[in-house]
């Protein structure tokens, strides 16, 4: 149903326009709860719109911001190992920050669609670059560290075709219908009634 939305119910421009009034909302919220609650709503918003979530690389990347807050100890002691102490304000503001970027990072995989078309050159530009990025994200060839260069001229001969005009071949934008309008009002609505009221 939501997967159904997200692809026939709201234009890419809509949805795109949803995500940005998502994001001030999202970024002043510090209750450490309400954060964790979004972080998985746009996570599965960004998986039921077709996005492959990798979410043990995100669960890692939380730990590890994390684990380095915690040299900077703030608060009740929680517990001391020889000079390392684990302070609960350290934790839960690493906690905070590392789903914080990974919040913004599944705000930006559900509200850009490859066929997203913003108005003017640097419009133009802008989303050439996401249906780029969307590309190589799609794409089955991994990089390899040992030979990084070459594999990622591989990736990327591997995608694009020479004289290719960027959006050729690119299915028609949806139009928003009324539940789609509804959908992207809710979700904004939800984002900043959370940041106002909790």
């Amino acid at each position: 149903m939501v997967t159904r939305l997200l692809r026939n119910e709201i234009s890419p421009i809509h949805l795109f326009v949803t995500g940005m009034l998502c994001i001030p909302g999202y970024l002043f919220q510090d209750t450490l709860w309400v954060r964790l609650v979004q972080v998985g709503l746009f996570g599965l918003l960004a998986a039921m719109n077709g996005k492959r979530i990798k979410w043990v690389y995100f669960v890692g990347m939380v730990v590890s911001i994390a684990f380095f807050n915690l040299l900077t100890p703030i608060g009740r002691v929680l517990y001391r190992l020889g000079p390392f102490v684990v302070t609960a304000g350290a934790l839960e503001q690493g906690i905070l920050k590392g789903m914080t970027i990974v919040g913004l990072v599944f705000i930006s995989l559900f509200s850009i669609r490859p066929e997203l078309r913003l108005p003017g050159r640097l419009g133009g530009l802008i989303g050439s670059v996401f249906l780029y990025y969307e590309r190589i994200l799609e794409g089955k060839r991994k990089l390899q560290a040992r030979h990084l260069i070459s594999s990622i001229d591989e990736v990327l001969e591997g995608l694009f075709t020479p004289g290719e005009v960027v959006g050729e071949g690119e299915k028609a934008a949806v139009r928003s219908t009324p539940i789609g309008h509804l959908f992207a009002v809710c979700l904004i609505g939800v984002t900043w009634a959370s940041l106002l009221l909790l």
